[in-house]
């Protein structure tokens, strides 16, 4: 496992503190985890693959330790609102993303080659950050509280 940046840490207490504002959390957390993905995509929408697999990574963190501390209902509706996010993230990506392998011809010239260095570059940070998507859905969905899954 990886060390977790305090700038996570942050990150975290910023969604937090914004779903305190947008929702009542002491009502049902069925009734205000739609409202709170939005407070997700916030701060999570412009980070880099690394920056948002710590952010995750502390998010899940959050939940489990919310869940350990009684705090049963925050616990599933944080895990439930961030689980919406990511899929939503990862719908909006599959939907806006150009994920093709670029290719290089044959009889390319150095410029063609410098625009295919380029277009390389910029496909495997896209495949980076989906892949870190697609984790964290994973993850998120493995969190059971306390229930057989």
């Amino acid at each position: 496992m990886f060390r977790i940046s305090d700038e996570s840490y942050e990150r975290v207490e910023v969604i937090l503190e914004d779903i305190g504002y947008a929702c009542d959390i002491e009502e049902g957390y069925q009734e205000w985890e739609d409202v709170a993905r939005s407070s997700f995509a916030t701060v999570m929408d412009e980070l880099d693959s690394n920056q948002f697999d710590m952010t995750c990574s502390a998010i899940r963190e959050r939940i489990i330790d919310e869940y350990d501390n009684g705090n049963e209902n925050y616990a599933k509706g944080i895990s439930t609102a961030f689980y919406g996010y990511l899929r939503e993230r990862r719908d909006y990506l599959d939907f806006s993303e150009e994920y093709d392998k670029p290719e290089l011809p044959d009889d390319a010239d150095e410029n063609e080659t410098e625009q295919y260095d380029e277009a390389m570059a910029d496909f495997y940070v896209k495949k980076e950050y989906n892949d870190c998507v697609e984790k964290w859905i994973a993850e998120i969905a493995k969190i059971t509280f306390g229930e057989v899954k």
